[in-house]
């Protein structure tokens, strides 16, 4: 797709999620001695040469980004260095995977790719995109999108579009999906990524995924979610009672943020506020769906949409507390 077809369009803000990084090494690759990588050299403790995932992960990243930048689409990185989600020095796996979609999700991405290298015991090999269990057309697209041309570039065993609960692709309130390029536990693979030119063409692969589904989006093939309705339901005494809720004192509210066409939207954050001005518990969940944690003050709810430039509300009614 030409620059100026994509500016016309305009071209969507690409969320590039380079996996892992700091002190959280991913996999880890065996390397022949004497392999040139390019990149920050690794051994273990008997001086063989290694591949860390995350240095692969993240030159993958920075020459999608180059790629995308030259095609004409808006780009961030949830990381730049050898750091975790944010470029902050690592501490926790859920931290750092928070910090990953919180960034996105404040910049109001349009597109999420976390970009991932696989492992496995035995010699298995190959590529596969993942979407979320509850992933509605978009992200489907996305991944089909990517899927193809990554393997038409990467010339490696199709493993096709598959489904999981990753927390990037729960918690991200745009079209996300992860990509396994590669097998960095098979051998023969991890000397694949070991090369430049092998991991430019990943990303390349990676970005005409994107550039195609762009085109999807220009044509009306597919259409970006937008949150449009929030459903709010209070449950009953026995849900609230299992939340570990004293159902004299208070009431588990379920808030589903649902799109255009009326689907439910995962990792869509909500703030929720009493009358009084004081805020709720929210916990959100992987379907879509938010538990409040409700005290009974008697009053309006009020549950909004957190995204920026979006005014998605519902109310309902709070009764007094029983005694």
């Amino acid at each position: 797709m030409a620059v100026s077809v994509v500016a016309a369009m305009g071209a969507p803000l690409v969320a590039i999620d380079p996996g892992h990084g700091g002190a959280d090494s991913g996999a880890v690759g065996a390397l022949p001695l004497g392999t040139v990588t390019g990149l920050t050299p690794r051994a273990d403790l008997l001086g063989n040469p290694q591949l860390f995932e995350k240095d692969v992960n993240l030159d993958v990243g920075q020459r999608l980004n180059g790629f995308l930048i030259a095609n004409g689409f808006p780009t961030l990185m949830t990381r730049t260095t050898d750091n975790a989600g944010g470029d902050v020095p690592f501490t926790t796996v859920t931290a750092d995977l928070q910090a990953r979609t919180d960034l996105a999700n404040a910049q109001g991405a349009a597109l999420f790719v976390s970009i991932h290298q696989n492992s496995a015991t035995g010699v298995a090999s190959g590529t596969e995109t993942y979407v979320h269990t509850t992933a509605g057309t978009a992200p489907k697209a996305l991944a089909a999108a990517i899927q193809q041309a990554l393997v038409a570039r990467l010339m490696l065993t199709d493993r096709g579009v598959k489904t999981a609960n990753f927390f990037v692709l729960r918690n991200s309130s745009m079209p996300a999906v992860l990509v396994e390029g590669a097998f960095i536990s098979n051998p023969a693979d991890a000397l694949l990524l070991a090369s430049p030119d092998v991991r430019q063409a990943m990303a390349e692969g990676i970005g005409q995924g994107i550039v195609t589904y762009a085109a999807m989006l220009g044509s009306g093939a597919v259409q970006q979610p937008v949150a449009r309705k929030v459903l709010l339901v209070r449950a009953g005494q026995a849900m609230t009672t299992r939340a570990g809720i004293n159902p004299r004192r208070g009431d588990l509210w379920v808030a589903t943020v649902l799109d255009q066409f009326g689907m439910p939207m995962a990792g869509i954050p909500v703030v929720a506020r009493l009358p009084s001005g004081k805020g709720v518990k929210v916990t959100t969940r992987g379907d879509g769906k938010a538990l409040l944690a409700v005290p009974r003050r008697h009053g309006r709810l009020r549950v909004s949409v957190a995204l920026p430039g979006l005014k998605v509300t519902a109310t309902g009614d709070v009764p007094a507390r029983r005694r």
